[in-house]
């Protein structure tokens, strides 16, 4: 890996090519046909499309309530429902992938130690985010809340927050999933021993 090739998750374009080299082998359009492809695999694939559809709910949520298209009732209802799940379960996940997946997989697959230490950075960073998005929700379904006030400014600063946070996560999974599919396709679920 060159100094040149950022790996901070605000910062990387992509994974860089050193960590690439199992993506080579088991790009994305084989996977769900791959042999090694079992139930282990495709529920940490859900997972994510799971958390990107709550991402994108979220959004538009909010959008729907800053073009005052839904009544505050609703938006704060179906907000703070969508929102408290999305950040219960990523957290959960993301405790599942530091403690069991990344240190099995990284036995498994040595050579994509650095990879895993990004991941896990990743995990830190997403986690400062996920704090100034969280501060802004709150503030946002008090906002809406509240007999008489303006709720726009705070809907705004949340709409703010959702944007900053978008390409993170998505850089995020983007990345953890070619690290973590092609090492599962490669040595088969029963290697993790999870």
């Amino acid at each position: 890996m060159t100094p040149d090739q950022p790996t901070a998750l605000d910062a990387r374009p992509r994974l860089p090519e050193a960590l690439r080299f199992l993506l080579a082998e088991y790009p994305r359009r084989i996977w769900v046909d791959h042999p090694n492809f079992g139930p282990t695999t495709k529920f940490y694939l859900d997972r994510h499309a799971m958390f990107r559809e709550c991402f994108a709910v979220m959004r538009r949520l909010t959008d729907e309530s800053l073009d005052r298209a839904r009544p505050d009732a609703r938006f704060a209802r179906d907000f703070a429902r969508v929102g408290g799940f999305f950040l219960s379960e990523l957290q959960m996940h993301h405790q599942v992938e530091d403690h069991h997946y990344f240190p099995a997989l990284q036995r498994l697959e040595p050579r994509l130690t650095r990879g895993f230490e990004i991941l896990d950075a990743d995990h830190h960073a997403l986690h400062d985010a996920l704090g100034r998005f969280h501060g802004a929700a709150e503030t946002a379904l008090r906002a809406v809340g509240s007999a008489g006030g303006d709720p726009k400014t705070a809907l705004g600063a949340l709409e703010g927050e959702l944007k900053r946070f978008d390409p993170l996560l998505d850089r995020h999974l983007t990345d953890e999933e070619e690290i973590v599919i092609p090492v599962m396709l490669d040595r088969g679920e029963a290697a993790l021993g999870l």
